[in-house]
């Protein structure tokens, strides 16, 4: 191995206790959005995006446009969407993410031992700046978002971008993270070794199959630290 690419959030960083969620801005105004329209929002997994990844400008349009079409499926009127909406882009959701306590050490060690690292994420346009809130921009040498490539998690095409940039072949890169359909099984069919890393606060993946504790082939971890044994 070579290299080892992570998810971001929920591996190695995920929003503090002072982040103000969709439905509490929601609340705040009076009206609710329930959990599975929130979640509903969010699928959009392994799908291409290409024209809305043609500048920031262009993916900050298209996530307004799809921001507005969640609160007109939960009768919130025009003029509260706006309010919402504002309220949502004035707050800079970047500066509520902390790193997990085990992130920047391992990292560093990891580092030590000649590995280029990299993240490969499902984020917006911003993501070197969730990054940067928290503290990890200089432990991570390669930085992709699926907002940039154009293509989500578990689409080939970001796995490909990443190794492109990588300039390595996927048996020589690790590939760590926390949701199955993205970090486990895009990885392998993209030809790389996962490692399920799934930190037990998070409690049961939605993307992982019924019998996936019968895999006997795949290496798991709950935290960073159990990482550095599995690669030694």
């Amino acid at each position: 191995m070579r290299a080892i690419i992570f998810d971001f959030y929920g591996t190695l960083a995920e929003f503090t206790d002072r982040a103000v969620s969709w439905s509490q801005l929601a609340a705040d105004i009076g009206y609710e959005i329930p959990r599975e329209k929130i979640d509903a929002f969010w699928e959009v997994d392994g799908h291409e995006h290409d024209e809305h990844s043609r500048s920031r400008e262009h993916y900050v349009r298209w996530q307004q446009q799809r921001m507005r079409t969640l609160l007109d499926a939960c009768g919130i009127p025009e003029s509260e969407r706006e309010i919402f909406l504002s309220r949502v882009l004035t707050s800079d959701r970047h500066r509520d993410i902390a790193a997990y306590h085990d992130a920047r050490p391992v990292l560093a060690e990891l580092r030590d031992r000649g590995y280029t690292l990299a993240v490969c994420s499902n984020w917006d346009w911003d993501l070197r700046d969730a990054l940067g809130y928290a503290d990890l921009t200089d432990a991570i040498d390669l930085v992709v978002s699926s907002a940039w490539v154009g293509a989500r998690k578990p689409h080939p095409r970001i796995y490909a971008h990443t190794l492109r940039a990588l300039k390595l072949a996927p048996d020589e890169v690790l590939f760590v993270g926390d949701t199955w359909s993205c970090d486990v099984a895009g990885p392998r069919t993209a030809g790389m070794q996962p490692v399920y890393l799934r930190r037990p606060h998070f409690g049961t993946d939605a993307t992982a199959p019924a019998d996936h504790l019968e895999d006997r082939n795949l290496r798991r971890a709950t935290d960073l630290r159990a990482l550095l044994h599995l690669v030694s």
